[in-house]
């Protein structure tokens, strides 16, 4: 009795493959959105702490000069959160890739699982005729 044989293995497993690849890609934008959001955090806290050490300054000069700071932190802030909401959307991209792949893999494993479940079923119907055969043969 032979073993069971997928005709669509080699299809399976480039999907696996195909599937692996785009969840490491997923992966790498996640955590590219993650540095880049992080990034944004530091601009804040730097925002923060240049407001508390400013304000805290009697001199006017040393005020200006922060108030000019602050205009350059905000511009920088609103490039990275530029770069924030782009990267956020090429890492939705790569999920929704990764999703599909998954959908492809999963199709392909189902008709696999099927397939297998029909075979195991002709084999038990098989064996079964056998064992009925030679019930019919033994003497009465």
């Amino acid at each position: 009795m032979a073993g069971f044989k997928f005709r669509l293995e080699k299809v399976l497993h480039v999907r696996e493959i195909q599937e692996e690849h785009a969840k490491g890609e997923w992966a790498l934008q996640e955590r590219l959105a993650r540095e880049e959001r992080l990034k944004l955090a530091n601009l804040k806290k730097q925002e923060q702490s240049v407001k508390d050490f400013g304000y805290n300054q009697p001199d006017i000069q040393i005020r200006q000069d922060m108030y000019a700071y602050l205009e350059v932190l905000r511009l920088r802030m609103e490039e990275q959160t530029a770069r924030v909401k782009e990267q956020e959307r090429v890492a939705d991209e790569a999920k929704e890739a990764w999703l599909a792949a998954r959908r492809e893999t999963k199709k392909v494993t189902t008709l696999r699982e099927q397939q297998y479940d029909a075979w195991v079923k002709e084999q038990l119907q098989k064996e079964q005729k056998v064992l009925d055969d030679m019930r019919s043969h033994l003497p009465s």
